[in-house]
């Protein structure tokens, strides 16, 4: 059976399931958001109108913005004409108009009550197995039997997730990668009793989103500790806490180089604090319970101190940086 999906639900609003749900409504999707408090659901939705206001001033201005980085970077003058043809070109694909309409698609919730018609139900809550075996129970209950049941999680196992419902052949991973609103790839990851045809449907669907910028990427992983990009990224990034911790260069200096020498977009540790120090401590611990791959054999202590301290990145407006 091919996956039509209308109507996705999403579990926890936070900085991730408030930009998923917004990626859901910009393609037409109905979209309810559930969380455990309107305290809660009331910043969800402010940080939707927020993207979408971002969406939208983006394509509003991309035209002149271009003509100023062409002038800039030639020297050159263009012509009315050929400033003309750069604003057809790259006209607003999203309007006053369609804003609304992917705003009105959004509803909130407190009851999975709400989750009774969704094709599609995304988790996005703390990584935390035990938490995300509790909704899993709920969304078992509460969703119907042809739904798929995904989790956004970076590190946990999707079997043990899986394990709290009595489909488990409906239930993966869809890691997004933080911010999803502009990076378009997916981590789609089966658990051990995860049917095909399931994970062919998400990859399928996938395939026909776009976020802010670009088309979804999705790409099927292996269920291995990190999966794919954090066993690569995470492990990058724990020799450059390491190197901090010896001494071998200072903090700023290790982003500079990274930065300068290896062309990466941001230094390990600016994207230390994009990511969320709770997050990268969280997988380090997830990691280091299960067994297999190479990632991150010797846990950061800086890591560990600045979590306990409350230094959570950019988001606590403190981390390896002060952004006060």
């Amino acid at each position: 059976m091919v996956l039509f999906v209308k109507r996705v639900g999403i579990v926890g609003g936070g900085a991730m399931g408030s930009q998923i749900a917004d990626i859901m409504a910009i393609n037409g999707k109905e979209v309810i958001v559930k969380d455990v408090s309107e305290e809660f659901l009331k910043k969800t939705k402010e940080n939707i109108e927020k993207n979408l206001n971002d969406l939208l001033e983006f394509n509003l201005t991309r035209a002149d913005k271009e003509i100023t980085r062409i002038e800039k970077s030639t020297q050159i003058k263009l012509t009315d004409e050929q400033k003309e043809k750069i604003r057809e070109t790259l006209k607003p694909k999203f309007t006053e108009s369609l804003k609304k309409e992917a705003s009105d698609r959004i509803q909130t919730t407190t009851s999975y009550e709400e989750f009774s018609e969704v094709d599609l139900v995304i988790e996005a809550i703390v990584e935390n197995t035990k938490l995300k075996q509790e909704v899993f129970s709920e969304l078992d209950k509460h969703t119907p039997t042809h739904a798929i049941l995904a989790t956004n999680t970076s590190s946990l196992s999707i079997t043990e997730v899986a394990s709290a419902t009595n489909k488990p052949e409906k239930v993966l991973g869809m890691h997004f990668f933080n911010p999803p609103i502009t990076l378009p790839l997916i981590e789609i990851i089966p658990g051990i009793e995860t049917s095909e045809e399931t994970v062919n449907d998400i990859i399928d669907f996938m395939s026909t989103i776009r976020n802010h910028r670009y088309p979804m990427q999705p790409i099927k992983v292996k269920e291995v500790p990190g999966f794919l990009v954090n066993r690569i990224l995470f492990a990058m990034m724990n020799e450059a806490y390491a190197c901090y911790e010896d001494g071998v260069a200072s903090m700023r200096d290790i982003d500079l180089a990274m930065r300068a020498g290896a062309g990466m977009p941001m230094g390990p540790f600016e994207l230390s604090d994009l990511v969320g120090i709770d997050v990268i401590h969280h997988v380090q611990e997830e990691v280091r319970k299960m067994v297999g791959g190479n990632t991150m054999n010797q846990p950061s202590q800086t890591i560990r101190k600045l979590y306990h301290a409350g230094r959570h990145g950019k988001k606590t407006k403190r981390g390896f940086y002060d952004y006060r």
